[in-house]
């Protein structure tokens, strides 16, 4: 039973933001769903759990759990080596073997949960009711082709059909995801790695879907995109970067700086819009990230200066975004729009307009 008890994030990651022993680790935890968090702490064995989530169908006993073994193994048993080189303050330095574990095990956060899954499993069942609706003659067949479903059956069988579509689509998921994974870890060992630590007085949260990708440059998502910036809280204090891909990156090193209050609210807000259906946090954690989102938009001098220069910097951006399409890039319309913005003090530790200036300087823009 244990084996068939398999953890998407694993504990190795949730104990950083959990109290207790080794033995005994609880969290305060939230569901989407739900306005407040649980009343009770939830242990982590018991979050972020899916049964037979990895068990690879239709294999016997010594096969079926061979992808658990591997990430019990692999992952789970190795991460707490990976994060205390991370959070270590005195570690700058690092060989190339500890980089590819840093970027194999954060990752693996983003490829083995099931929002992959589920969302073509929804998608399953979606084209069955719409095919059983719409293309059912009045023998009860069905024929209905989209991309690479092709069904033909009859009503009387659905369950049948729907079930093995199921065990399909879960085996393609699992030899797919290891693919990506893998494939992924390679695309971005030469990306720069930072660490950032919270000095103000609040905790970083986290979720059941950690890892958060987005383009500097704003493009749609692509999972290859060499703009992806990666984030992924650590615990409470500590907030790990994977900046786009670049020639120039220090392979070797990992930056470090600090940050306040204010980035760790930004951060949190994220993390929650990020999740599938919990956030996660140490007792009080998720309260008071809750509590935050009510109190920093109270009308205060300080909320109302935040928030202008939200609108402000949302304003900026919109600009280079159109200075960009008007002249193209690179161009040196869009080096005068950067380094106003960087003179700016909102702008200063703006990770995404220090990239586009440093792509500038690679074409001769400077």
């Amino acid at each position: 039973m244990a084996k068939q008890h398999q953890h998407f994030i694993p504990r190795s990651y949730l104990k950083n933001f959990a109290v207790g022993d080794d033995d005994k680790l609880f969290v305060e935890a939230k569901l989407r769903s739900e306005e407040k968090p649980k009343d009770k702490l939830i242990s982590i064995k018991d979050i972020c759990v899916n049964k037979n989530l990895y068990t690879i169908p239709n294999k016997g006993e010594d096969e079926k759990y061979a992808l658990e073994d591997y990430y019990a193994r692999e992952i789970d048993a190795v991460y707490p080596e990976v994060y205390d080189l991370l959070v270590n303050p005195n570690v700058t330095k690092i060989t190339a073997e500890q980089r590819a574990q840093i970027i194999r095990t954060t990752m693996s956060l983003f490829f083995r949960t099931p929002k992959f899954l589920n969302h073509n499993q929804r998608t399953i069942n979606s084209l069955i009711n719409y095919a059983s609706r719409n293309f059912q003659n009045q023998n009860g067949d069905i024929q209905f082709k989209y991309r690479d479903i092709d069904l033909n059956f009859n009503i009387k069988d659905i369950d049948e059909v729907r079930t093995q579509l199921k065990i399909d689509n879960k085996i393609k998921f699992l030899k797919n995801h290891l693919k990506d994974w893998h494939d992924f870890i390679t695309f971005k060992l030469y990306s720069a790695i930072a660490v950032y630590r919270i000095y103000d007085d609040i905790q970083l949260i986290t979720s059941d879907n950690p890892v958060i990708m987005d383009s500097v440059a704003g493009n749609a998502f692509d999972l290859f995109d060499h703009t992806n910036i990666i984030s992924l809280p650590l615990d409470s204090k500590h907030y790990l970067t994977i900046f786009p891909n670049t020639e120039e990156a220090m392979l070797d090193t990992i930056h470090r700086a600090d940050r306040d209050l204010w980035f760790a609210l930004t951060t949190n807000l994220q993390l929650e819009k990020n999740c599938e259906d919990w956030i996660i946090g140490k007792p009080n954690a998720v309260s008071a990230h809750l509590a935050d989102q009510i109190r920093y938009n109270e009308e205060t001098e300080e909320n109302l200066q935040h928030v202008a220069d939200v609108v402000q910097r949302a304003k900026d951006n919109d600009e280079l975004v159109e200075v960009m399409q008007k002249y193209g890039f690179p161009h040196e319309k869009v080096l005068e729009k950067i380094k106003m913005m960087l003179n700016d003090r909102i702008h200063k530790d703006d990770l995404r307009v220090i990239k586009i200036s440093e792509e500038l300087a690679k074409h001769g823009f400077k």
